[in-house]
């Protein structure tokens, strides 16, 4: 696709003729003949024409005028993106006291004689605690409690660890007073098996750790599950999730973990009777840390000052990622002296004193302040400049991002440095999210609606591309206004609310859960639009709601077609056609709140190559959260904020003239 020219003048020939005739009145009003025939009408549009070449060549800046026009408006290209995953660590064995995995710890890929190791760096310290269970609580609605600890602590005595007849909602809490947030921890339960009725591969069971008034009762998950459903001794393997926060609970403060009897799915087994525990033994075999794909470069030394405003110099490794506290660049200003300076966005609001530079992350230039001649002839300098002679070093930074760093699950294994006790690492998931930095057409298409927006957030258009500006991880945005219909909306009436679908790379699953926009990112965003938007404005930011659609097809492929390729390209043409982020009819990503019609879902089946014509297509609509469909008719009918989500498809195929 072409980049849009940018229209600085957007009148053309007959738009020119017209405006000059409205100006006959006022200058020559004895001219009253405005016809083509007459011969000032022809000066008219020979002038008109040779206006609109110039408009033309105008309108067609060559891109250095273009790139010049966009550095005026402070447009630049955005930084690389690192992929980001969850690093599990593993311990050789159960320690007695905490091992602590400090933040910056490399881990990498396995390098090959085709492709270099792919580094990742943990973001935050994981300290590993052996767990103390301190307390042991039984309730059946969540107000009084039962200690249970004392029969826990007599070995050899069973007891019911939920009512005689479990019901929905029994559970039974655990409290440790280490915090195990992002902990493998393995339980050691000796149960009889007393707890029938039950499928041991699916019991309705939940653990869940508390994590703060926010975020509630969170599920662990479940690595492994020795005791069928605590009906037989085993291990039960779970990996707590990060930000557990402690609570009081019958006048006992700890950090909890507890087992929920869940309300049953239709037609899965449940508890006819209690399953019985004998002891209950915490062990920490791990635990899991954030990881960014990045490699951390420290002490690069940039060059010497040669006391000249506006000097640049260049890092040796790009792309730069986003800096942290302590990434600065340190000038030499005496012998053994290293003074820190401190990195803006810009120096507009830099003094002659002020020790600033910026850092492009894309080239990794870094600039110091400029001087600059004002009308009246004066120079004035933005920034300060470093010493002449003097020494500039980088003090530390990370070199990453891109799409090389979104590596599949099981391959970060590589642990660059040893760590006392950790005898392994891996990545359960594969890391996403990781971009390229943003290439200089990419760039061209922002100008016209940042020079539109103005950095204000005032029309829906403002807040959507505002949303896009906040972060190169958001894949579409979408705002809307919350009105007072009734609808019972968590949103108060009058808010502006914008619905956020993150990126996923073309071949990442497209689930309930990878679609919807991380805290982080929400929290980004709304920072972002917060210093953007009016300030009676109220402003939401979440992720959009979804609905599944199902579709059942039958069709017959053309002669000499293999039926299994003909039944993939049908499949991947559906899942192509419903794709949130790049489906819908124009490609960019199925509209919210449009309907979908069973129409045009024909259509699209009968287009696949090597389909000979769709005997027969319905739609049905999927609840996500319970798997449930139901035929759709006609047409799909979504709200507002609501977009569609790909579910199951059933494709049979025939071959044209089989009996």
């Amino acid at each position: 696709m072409p980049l849009p020219d940018p229209q600085l003048d957007d009148r053309h020939f007959q738009d020119l003729v017209n405006e000059a005739k409205t100006l006959i009145p006022r200058f020559t009003p004895e001219w009253t003949d405005h016809n083509v025939s007459d011969p000032g009408v022809t000066l008219i549009e020979l002038f008109a024409w040779m206006t609109d070449l110039l408009l033309y060549r105008l309108n067609r800046v060559p891109d250095k005028n273009y790139i010049r026009f966009m550095e005026l408006l402070g447009i630049s290209r955005k930084d690389a993106v690192p992929a980001r995953t969850r690093l599990s660590f593993g311990l050789s064995a159960p320690q007695p006291g905490p091992v602590t995995i400090a933040r910056g710890t490399e881990v990498a890929t396995v390098r090959t004689s085709e492709r270099d190791a792919i580094s990742f760096t943990t973001d935050e310290d994981l300290v590993l605690w052996p767990p103390t269970l301190r307390h042991c609580l039984f309730s059946s609605d969540a107000q009084s409690y039962v200690d249970f600890l004392p029969r826990l602590q007599s070995d050899g005595e069973f007891f019911d660890a939920f009512q005689r007849v479990p019901l929905p909602g029994d559970a039974l809490y655990f409290g440790f007073p280490e915090n195990l947030s992002s902990h493998l921890l393995s339980l050691r339960l000796v149960c009889s098996l007393e707890g029938v009725g039950v499928d041991p591969k699916d019991p309705p069971l939940a653990w869940e750790t508390w994590c703060g008034d926010v975020r509630g009762w969170t599920r662990a998950r479940v690595e492994r599950d020795g005791t069928g459903g605590l009906n037989q001794p085993g291990d039960v393997l779970l990996t707590l999730p990060p930000g557990l926060e402690t609570l009081t609970l019958a006048r006992r403060t700890a950090h909890w973990l507890r087992l929920r009897v869940l309300q049953p799915r239709p037609r899965q087994p449940t508890y006819s009777a209690s399953p019985r525990i004998d002891t209950v033994t915490a062990t920490t075999l791990g635990g899991e840390a954030e990881g960014t794909h990045s490699m951390p470069l420290v002490g690069e030394v940039l060059g010497r000052g040669g006391g000249i405003p506006g000097e640049t110099y260049l890092l040796q490794h790009t792309p730069v990622l986003p800096r942290r506290p302590g990434e600065v660049v340190e000038v030499e200003e005496e012998p053994g002296q290293w003074v820190a300076w401190s990195e803006v966005p810009s120096f507009r609001d830099s003094g002659a004193n002020d020790r600033h530079f910026t850092l492009d992350g894309v080239s990794g230039t870094v600039a110091f302040g400029p001087m600059i001649r004002t009308r009246t002839g004066a120079e004035r300098p933005y920034g300060g400049t470093p010493p002449k002679g003097s020494a500039i070093r980088m003090v530390r930074y990370r070199m990453g991002g891109g799409i090389e760093g979104n590596v599949g699950a099981n391959t970060l294994t590589v642990l660059k440095s040893s760590i006392p006790y950790i005898a392994s690492v891996t990545n359960r998931e594969g890391a996403r999210g990781g971009l390229d930095p943003e290439t200089l057409e990419e760039a061209k298409f922002r100008a016209p609606l940042a020079l539109r927006s103005q950095d204000r957030a005032v029309t829906v258009e403002d807040y959507e591309f505002l949303a896009r500006e906040a972060s190169r991880r958001v894949g579409r945005a979408r705002c809307i206004q919350v009105r007072n219909d009734g609808g019972g909306s968590a949103v108060p009436p009058g808010t502006v609310e914008l619905l956020i679908v993150p990126v996923l790379p073309p071949d990442h699953p497209r689930t309930l859960q990878t679609l919807q926009p991380p805290p982080d990112l929400l929290e980004e965003v709304r920072r972002y639009l917060d210093e953007r938007r009016l300030l009676a404005t109220q402003l939401a930011v979440d992720g959009p709601a979804f609905v599944g659609v199902s579709v059942e097809t039958s069709v017959v492929a053309q002669r000499h077609v293999s039926a299994e390729q003909v039944r993939a390209a049908v499949l991947s043409r559906i899942n192509e056609f419903l794709d949130p982020l790049h489906g819908g009819p124009d490609g960019d990503g199925w509209p919210f709140g449009r309907d979908l019609y069973l129409a045009e879902m024909q259509s699209v089946v009968q287009s696949v190559d090597g389909v000979e014509y769709a005997q027969d297509v319905t739609l049905y609509q999927v609840d996500l959260q319970t798997g449930q469909s139901r035929a759709a008719g006609q047409r799909i009918t979504i709200a507002e904020d609501v977009l569609l989500l790909s579910f199951e498809h059933t494709v049979s195929v025939a071959q044209r003239g089989a009996r």
